[in-house]
C-alpha cells in the first residue's frame, strides 16, 4: 500500500517539475525569438523579472554634419524592452540627435541598469570628449531625461542609499589639472556628497 502512495505522489511531482521546465523551457524559446538577433546586445533583466532590456542595431544614420565621437555613417543603436509578462517587445528609446545639446543625444546608449523598483531604466551614452552621459527612462517608456555626466555608474540596490546612483566623473581643479571620483546622485541627477566605500 505504501509503495502505491509513493508510487503516486512520485508520478505527481514528476510531472510538475516536467511540466515546470517545460514551460520554462518554452519561455526561454519566445525569450530568445523576441530578441533573436544574434547582434543584439547588453541583455538586462529587471530585479522583479518582469523587463528584459537589450540594445538593438537601428535604422538612424549618424549625421557628418556636427562633431560627435560615435562613427559617423553608421547606424545609432537602440534600446528595446520585453514585458516578459505578456512576452511583447517593443521600442523603449530611439535614437535622438541634436548638434547643439550633447544632453540630448543618443546614439549608442550602453551599460543598461534598472532601478531597484524595476520602474526605470538607466543607461550610458557617449558625449563629451571626456566622458559620457548617463540618462533614464521608465519602463513605460515616458520621462526619458538625462541625469547627468559620467563615465561609468552604479545603482545602489540596497541598504540606506537604495536607489541612488554612484557615478564616476572626471572634474577639473580650480587650480589646474583633473581628477576622477566617485560621487553619490539621486536618481533625479542632484548630487548628495562625493561617494565612500563605507556609505
Amino acid at each position: 500500500m505504501n509503495n502505491i502512495i509513493n508510487n503516486i505522489i512520485c508520478s505527481i511531482i514528476c510531472f510538475f517539475v516536467s511540466t515546470a521546465f517545460a514551460i520554462s523551457k518554452k519561455n526561454e524559446e519566445t525569450i530568445l525569438q523576441l530578441t533573436n538577433e544574434a547582434k543584439n546586445t547588453d541583455r538586462t533583466l529587471s530585479p522583479d523579472g518582469r523587463w528584459l532590456a537589450y540594445i538593438k542595431k537601428g535604422d538612424y544614420i549618424v549625421p557628418s554634419d556636427c562633431f560627435y565621437p560615435v562613427s559617423k555613417g553608421e547606424h545609432g543603436d537602440e534600446i528595446w524592452i520585453v514585458d516578459l509578462k505578456k512576452m511583447k517587445k517593443r521600442l523603449l528609446v530611439a535614437n535622438h540627435f541634436s548638434c547643439g545639446n550633447v544632453k540630448k543625444v543618443i546614439l549608442d546608449p550602453h551599460h543598461l541598469e534598472f532601478s531597484p523598483n524595476s520602474k526605470a531604466l538607466y543607461f550610458e551614452t557617449s558625449a563629451w570628449v571626456v566622458t559620457g552621459a548617463i540618462h533614464a527612462v521608465d519602463v513605460s517608456g515616458k520621462n526619458l531625461r538625462f541625469v547627468t555626466d559620467g563615465g561609468e555608474y552604479r545603482i545602489i540596490q540596497n541598504g540606506p542609499n537604495k536607489g541612488n546612483l554612484i557615478v564616476n566623473q572626471h572634474r577639473y581643479h580650480d587650480g589646474g589639472g583633473s581628477y576622477d571620483w566617485d560621487w553619490l546622485y539621486t536618481p533625479a541627477g542632484k548630487q548628495i556628497k562625493l561617494y565612500k566605500k563605507e556609505d
